[in-house]
């Protein structure tokens, strides 16, 4: 038994943006693998029901604000008292907008979802992650291989992924030795509905793997980083070699 379990209940994994694509995968792996899993979402979809069905405990709201992402924490507390994992999956994603006014509106929201949440979430949920020296709980933060090669187009999507980053590193530094913190550069898996064939065959092209990657290659990633009891504070890509050469 881990030191984050108790005797009456398992400690649990929480995965946030757990309500598709990625997000969704990663929490459902987690259940094959017999983690009980706390799932964090905006908006229900036909996966957070799915979730629901085989055990998952949900926690709905929205990481618009302090206020709100600390009710989030709250909530998480009340399902599980004890913690084994954290999986910072929420994301958010367009390109810069030309207004600048509009531009400044998705930058304060790519900052909630980006940093400040997971800043929020980690530091509330420190106490229920901590394991031991020779069991730690962990923390995986998926940022972006734009967070060390941004485009400028996406320059304050790029700049927030990069803040999560650092964060990243600085509680990796916090938390050690009770609880590890790693990081996840996810290259392409899945493109947007308003991207267009040409700028996905040029980014298939440009990747040395040529192909996508899967969520279940960012799964393996994160579950990696649980197994690994002589790991923090890492960066790894899973890209397809992308970060090389895009």
């Amino acid at each position: 038994m881990s030191p984050t379990d108790s005797p009456t209940e398992p400690a649990a994994v929480v995965v946030t943006g757990a309500n598709r694509n990625i997000g969704a995968h990663i929490a459902h792996r987690f259940i094959d693998d017999g983690f009980s899993v706390i799932a964090v979402y905006r908006s229900q979809t036909d996966e957070t029901s799915r979730l629901a069905e085989r055990g998952a405990r949900l926690v709905q709201g929205e990481f618009a604000d302090t206020t709100s992402t600390l009710a989030i924490a709250a909530a998480i507390r009340e399902r599980a008292p004890r913690l084994r994992g954290l999986v910072h999956n929420a994301s958010a994603f367009s390109p810069t907008d030309d207004d600048t006014s509009a531009a400044s509106e998705q930058f304060q929201d790519f900052f909630e979802v980006h940093m400040r949440a997971p800043y929020l979430l980690n530091t509330e949920l420190a106490e229920a992650l901590a394991g031991s020296r020779e069991a730690p709980g962990d923390i995986v933060q998926i940022t972006d291989i734009q967070a060390d090669n941004p485009k400028p187009m996406y320059d304050v999507y790029c700049a927030t992924k990069a803040g999560l980053q650092n964060l990243g590193v600085s509680f990796a530094k916090r938390f050690a030795p009770t609880v590890k913190v790693n990081m996840i550069q996810p290259g392409p898996i899945s493109f947007q509905d308003w991207v267009d064939e040409d700028a996905r065959q040029e980014t298939v092209s440009a990747t040395p793997l040529a192909k996508t990657g899967t969520p279940e290659a960012i799964y393996r990633a994160v579950k990696s980083c649980f197994d690994n009891p002589f790991q923090t504070g890492a960066v790894i890509a899973v890209d397809g070699g992308l970060r090389w050469s895009g």
